[in-house]
């Protein structure tokens, strides 16, 4: 399995606590350099660099004998904070479109095949605030066009039910379905981030089913949480079952893609707590296979199958020492 962890992941600074001022582009890649079982990044885009500085990042990233997976688009909030394909101007909206053309052109020449999409800003705060059918619509069009850009990358639609805006517009794995199903694009599909799927009150596994069942799956946020909000918090640690069900259903969907450890340490050691999530996720994807070849497992409705998992967890040696 490729493992990449968002850039992002990797911004606590618990031995610079006293220390002001964000941390550089540079100084994250190195971090990332320090974790052992690592193959691949995920960078925001233009957060992380712009169209000027790729050829310096790119660099940096191949001298620290790095590599990059995808890309994960970020909308200013100072242009698209009422929405970027949803937004009820067209030049706006436009200019949303060419941010999203400009990070598969940035991906693809820093190496990487995936531009991950997180339309943010696109949904509404108050009961008649806009067309629900507009920017459905809008919506649509825009993610027609960025996929059109270069059908050799692939686009993934990051959902999320809300947050910046009370309600998005894509907030669950139906509506980000329904959004690939009418564009039906070979290179577009869907990213599920675990968190987000808390938040929108579903079932991570059963939500992946949907889009394995469909070959739309095409990345996997893996991270975890209490559902209230997106925590962001260590793999495995507050919903380890439901974490390894997910684990089964990608092994028995034959999934294809990279994990993405999407997780907000704050008062951690970033290196630390990516190593864990790479550790955890190695141990459970190894029991997931010997549980995916079961064909018994998870099948004549039998409440009884999750407790011969638990045994099985239980039985296990420390991934940690």
């Amino acid at each position: 399995m490729l493992y990449a962890t968002r850039l992002n992941s990797l911004k606590s600074r618990p031995e610079l606590a006293f220390s002001p001022g964000p941390i550089s582009t540079r100084h994250l890649l190195e971090r990332a350099a320090r974790i052992t079982g690592l193959n691949s990044l995920s960078l925001n885009f233009p957060e992380h660099f712009s169209l000027e500085t790729l050829k310096e990042t790119r660099q940096q990233i191949e001298d620290l004998g790095l590599s990059v997976d995808s890309l994960n688009i970020r909308y200013p909030a100072d242009t698209f904070g009422d929405g970027g394909f949803t937004h009820p101007s067209a030049a706006v909206r436009q200019a949303a479109i060419d941010l999203s053309c400009q990070a598969l052109d940035a991906c693809a020449a820093l190496g990487g095949n995936h531009v991950i999409v997180w339309p943010g800003f696109d949904g509404f705060d108050y009961p008649f605030q806009d067309s629900y059918e507009r920017m459905f619509g809008h919506t649509v069009e825009g993610f027609a066009q960025v996929a059109a850009h270069n059908p050799q990358m692939r686009v993934g639609i990051e959902y999320k039910p809300w947050e910046p805006r009370k309600y998005s517009l894509v907030g669950n794995m139906g509506e980000a379905l329904l959004v690939v199903q009418e564009i039906a694009a070979d290179n577009l599909g869907v990213v599920l981030d675990y968190c987000h799927a808390q938040m929108a009150n579903e079932h991570a596994p059963k939500a992946a089913a949907l889009a394995l069942r469909h070959d739309k799956l095409f990345g996997v946020h893996l991270n975890d949480g209490y559902g209230r909000q997106d925590d962001g918090l260590m793999v495995g640690t507050t919903s380890l079952i439901t974490t390894l069900e997910l684990l089964v259903l990608l092994e028995r969907g034959g999934y294809p893609g990279t994990l993405y450890f999407d997780t907000f340490p704050v008062r951690e050691d970033p290196v630390r707590e990516c190593e864990w999530n790479i550790r955890v996720s190695e141990r459970l994807l190894t029991l997931a296979r010997e549980l995916a070849a079961d064909p018994t497992l998870g099948s004549g409705h039998d409440a009884f199958n999750v407790t011969r998992v638990i045994e099985r967890l239980l039985s296990m040696e420390p991934a940690y020492a």
